[in-house]
């Protein structure tokens, strides 16, 4: 037998013997084929929130854009919107579709939580997509597991022995040592079986969120308060002042409209609350992120153009500058917003617009093509401020809904309200038409929170927490 003959034969038996291990590992280990990774994956459903991107969810769920595309059938991946229902793969390692949503509460650390919801903090880390899990923020959203529902948290102002904190809390030591396995500092959390612990926050706060949080610019953030009495408070942000509004004799509400020229970045918050026998100042911190705004190049047809004469239409922008800051005391609109009519967006709130030259204004509400006719609906309940037919918006209307909160809607076909009127949510009040500064038959849809232009479509999913 030749040298070479002995190679060939050992290559065979090599070949051979790779190719069984190869077949039983498949057997136990099944590897994807071509065929599997060009059909359809198996998918869950996910509901897209205010600020979602899809190379956000393809960080998140471990995936790729042009694999949710597919899924989807999205012929272009940029046009997504909140609300929208989006078929995800599911993770092969953590199922975090069956987790919920929570908001971040007042002196709450990401150890914490961790241990509450049972895992490492590597790996909720991990599952969140999260690069300073340090760093989180008040009423910022994260993803978790069911935490513990019979625990507590409360603040170890005073460090004391282990055996001794467990003596205060009347705990059994090694139940104590189980919650919290890491040393006790000065300001430590600790977790206790005791649901009805004391707040940490200064009288007369029993409870605060700030929600969301990052917020993108051009949306709205609403200051949540718990009082232990009647109270009053007001938010300073961006140089403005805002009152809070009650609703009951201890939840206070404050709505906060960023504008969507607002530079991202980390803004100072001051919350001023006050009771007869007590009052409080606390300094928060507002994370605004960049956001997802297009850019859009509008071509009127030459019977228009003069439209854009500012001169045409200063009484009309004077006329909606003094109705849109309006901040009436009393809520009327119910949470969420509905849509106001059934059609697909064609330009969202934000982007940034030419009318034949520079980017020089933005686009400050939302639009959705329909054929004229449709009927348009108020989204929430409401007072009527306007109804009237103007130069640039066309046949205009305003609504009035309360607690700082106006819409508005142009280019209607026709008005079917009348100033002074109270509709309710899902009620008819006009139709989709072209007419005003329009190219063609669509609904523009505005939304104003004290006076500041801001995403509506935020509104149509339940960005915080506001009571029925």
């Amino acid at each position: 037998m030749t040298v070479g003959q002995l190679q060939f034969g050992y290559i065979f038996r090599l070949t051979v013997c790779l190719s069984l291990l190869w077949l039983a590992l498949d057997a136990v280990f099944p590897f994807p084929t071509r065929a599997q990774s060009e059909g359809t994956p198996e998918a869950a459903v996910y509901t897209l929130h205010p600020g979602d991107t899809l190379p956000a969810l393809a960080l998140r769920f471990g995936t790729d854009v042009q694999t949710l595309a597919r899924l989807n059938d999205l012929r272009d991946p940029r046009q997504v919107y909140p609300g929208q229902r989006l078929r995800l793969p599911l993770s092969a390692s953590l199922d975090v579709m069956s987790w919920e949503s929570y908001r971040i509460g007042m002196a709450e650390d990401f150890l914490l939580l961790s241990r509450r919801a049972g895992l490492s903090w590597e790996v909720l880390t991990q599952a969140n997509r999260l690069l300073l899990p340090g760093h989180l923020m008040i009423g910022q959203e994260i993803h978790l597991p069911p935490l513990l529902s019979d625990v507590s948290a409360v603040s170890d102002a005073f460090p004391l022995a282990r055996i001794a904190s467990a003596i205060r809390y009347t705990i059994p030591y090694w139940r104590f040592v189980r919650l919290n396995p890491l040393p006790d500092y000065t300001g430590a959390l600790l977790l206790i079986p005791d649901a009805s612990s004391p707040s940490d926050l200064p009288p007369p706060l029993v409870a605060l969120t700030v929600m969301p949080q990052p917020v993108p610019r051009g949306n709205t953030v609403a200051v949540v308060l718990e009082t232990s009495a009647s109270a009053s408070c007001e938010v300073t942000y961006l140089d403005r002042v805002e009152v809070c509004y009650a609703q009951g004799d201890t939840s206070l509400f404050a709505l906060l409209g960023l504008p969507p020229l607002l530079d991202p970045g980390r803004y100072e918050v001051t919350l001023r609350v006050w009771t007869d026998a007590d009052s409080v100042t606390l300094p928060l911190t507002l994370s605004v992120t960049e956001g997802r705004y297009d850019f859009e190049r509008i071509d009127l047809p030459p019977s228009r153009e003069s439209l854009l004469d500012p001169t045409l239409s200063q009484v009309e922008r004077d006329k909606i500058a003094a109705l849109r800051p309006l901040r009436s005391p009393e809520r009327l609109w119910e949470f969420p917003f509905q849509f106001p009519l059934s059609a697909s967006v064609t330009s969202y709130f934000g982007s940034r617009r030419s009318y034949g030259g520079a980017f020089s204004s933005f686009h400050a509400g939302t639009d959705f093509r329909s054929e004229t006719g449709t009927p348009v609906s108020a989204p929430a309940s409401g007072t009527i401020i306007l109804a009237e037919p103007l130069v640039v918006r066309g046949n205009a209307i305003l609504i009035d809904h309360g607690w700082g909160v106006v819409s508005g809607y142009w280019h209607l076909s026709r008005i079917d309200v009348v100033v002074g009127q109270v509709v309710a949510q899902g009620e008819r009040i006009g139709a989709v038409g072209n007419t005003g500064l329009s190219t063609g038959p669509h609904l523009h849809w505005e939304l104003w929170v004290n006076g500041v232009a801001v995403s509506p479509l935020q509104w149509v999913t339940p960005f915080a927490t506001f009571p029925e």
